[in-house]
């Protein structure tokens, strides 16, 4: 071989090599794709082959059809190549990977953030639920203060009946004559200043609700919407779901306001591949929802659980629903 081809070989050799390490090389980049989804009305079966009923009330009644939370898959480490394959994914998003790990973060604080988060949307889906199904708000006290006991339950200040927290605010600064509620009796405490005093605005349960995720290994905010519509369904009568395949996602507060998440497409595309009839989406992320929806789904947009609820009850009957 003469010198020239010689050459030629070589370098298209080293360009090959160094064009395979650069594709090997991990990227600063996470993909994130669809994860699975659980319908949080029957069961499921944990590590230990034990059956864990997803939601349970005392005061219950059994429904048809599917009603799934929707989860995204990260995979933390991604090489050129892949970062590429998965761009070009309608299945995919890549992204930064201080957006997902935040740098300033060990990976044990954002694990224990996740789960916090996931312990937090069960709370304020259950509070959000409650107060669609009517039940009334009261203040609960949440640290011993001023003569008050952790647990108490504000009834009045000043002879004024109280049930949120904005109706404090012209009591803050003063010292104050309460009643509470303790174990079951009306106690009455003098020189009170609230503005010193932990409270927690909640509604009780008349209903036994029970969420029971030991099962599942998924963190976050986002299945709020989804676990309220499930108590909502569960304790009430009217079969909301009524036989068909739904999920959706949103982070709800106990106001049952529904706010934005991340992941969007890729928990329609999930939903897609479960045969979904219809997905609940936050309003906020309708703009990226719509283009992923296969032909087949209705993306539903919802601001709140009473949007969610007027939806399903509208779909089970054959109605029109507000979409994206």
């Amino acid at each position: 071989m003469k010198r020239r081809g010689i050459t030629v070989v070589l370098g298209a050799a080293l360009v090959a090599l160094l064009t395979w390490q650069a594709l090997s090389m991990d990227v600063a980049y996470v993909a994130m794709g669809p994860g699975p989804t659980q319908d949080v009305l029957t069961s499921t079966i944990d590590d230990n082959d034990v059956e864990h009923q997803i939601i349970t009330a005392e005061v219950g009644y059994e429904t048809t059809g599917e009603l799934r939370l929707t989860t995204v898959r990260v995979k933390s480490r991604v090489t050129l190549a892949q970062a590429l394959r998965y761009w070009m994914s309608n299945d995919q998003a890549v992204v930064p990977r201080n957006l997902i790990y935040p740098p300033d973060q060990t990976q044990e604080e954002i694990t224990a953030e996740q789960e916090a988060d996931w312990v937090e949307s069960q709370s304020n889906a259950e509070q959000a639920a409650l107060g669609y199904l009517g039940e009334p708000a009261e203040l609960l006290v949440t640290g011993d203060s001023q003569g008050l006991r952790t647990d108490d339950h504000l009834l009045t200040v000043d002879d004024t009946a109280v049930t949120g927290l904005e109706q404090l605010e012209d009591y803050a600064d003063s010292e104050t004559t309460v009643t509470v509620e303790r174990d079951g009796e009306e106690e009455t405490v003098e020189d009170v200043l609230l503005s010193d005093v932990e409270l927690e605005q909640t509604r009780r349960d008349p209903y036994g609700i029970e969420i029971d995720t030991e099962a599942l290994d998924i963190g976050g905010p986002s299945a709020g919407l989804i676990f309220a519509i499930g108590i909502v369904d569960r304790v009430t009568e009217e079969d909301l779901v009524a036989g068909h395949e739904i999920a959706g996602t949103g982070e709800i507060d106990p106001e049952g306001n529904v706010g934005p998440i991340g992941g969007i497409q890729q928990k329609i595309a999930a939903s897609d591949q479960e045969g979904v009839d219809l997905f609940l989406a936050p309003a906020a992320n309708c703009s990226d929802a719509v283009t992923v929806a296969p032909d087949d789904m209705t993306i539903v947009r919802v601001e709140t659980l009473a949007d969610a609820v007027r939806a399903l009850e509208s779909f089970a009957a054959g109605g029109d629903v507000q979409t994206c």
